[in-house]
């Protein structure tokens, strides 16, 4: 898969790119979200990092569709909270994902594929499609302090109410690509 192939990544990373300066990284007080293209806010998480444990440390922002899907993702939410609503392999693969951005301080792409028992949605059925675009942001330094997650998944039509994927049920099968490190 290409940015180009979903326009959500491409504009959530195309505003990341207009915020830059020179070939640092954004600085998270460049970031207003009146200026956040519409397309992308309702997919963004922003949320603070920690660079011990490359884990996430306080949720800044989670947008409507994130909220949506997930349900319990409160901006001001801390890590311990956020860890208590899924399973520790989900929580290594995002520490993964973060360790990946911290140590290169580029965006990083990966996909999650998960298998839901029951649900009637997606192509093919009881499959769902998370591609999730990570942008590392400075908070007051250098250093990636945030990062911005922008987040689609293939299905969008949960009429019987939000999905529930955190924490993913314990027959659930959830498989992740390997991260792509982009420009």
């Amino acid at each position: 898969m290409t940015l180009d192939d979903n326009p959500v990544l491409r504009a959530a990373h195309d505003f990341w790119c207009s915020l830059r300066q020179t070939s640092g990284i954004p600085d998270i007080r460049q970031l207003d979200a009146a200026t956040i293209p519409r397309t992308v806010l309702p997919h963004l998480i922003v949320a603070q990092t920690t660079q011990g444990d490359f884990d996430l440390s306080r949720l800044r922002l989670a947008g409507a569709e994130i909220t949506r899907w997930f349900r319990e993702l409160p901006e001001g939410m801390d890590a311990a909270a956020y860890g208590s609503l899924t399973n520790q392999a989900y929580m290594q693969h995002m520490r993964d994902l973060l360790a990946e951005l911290i140590r290169h301080r580029r965006p990083v792409y990966c996909r999650s594929t998960y298998k839901l028992p029951g649900l009637t949605t997606g192509d093919p059925p009881n499959i769902i499609t998370c591609n999730r675009l990570a942008l590392p942001m400075a908070d007051r330094g250098d250093d990636v302090g945030c990062v911005m997650l922008a987040a689609t998944l293939t299905a969008s039509d949960f009429r019987a109410g939000p999905l529930r994927m955190l924490p993913p049920e314990p027959d659930t099968d959830v498989r992740h690509d390997p991260f792509e490190l982009l420009v």
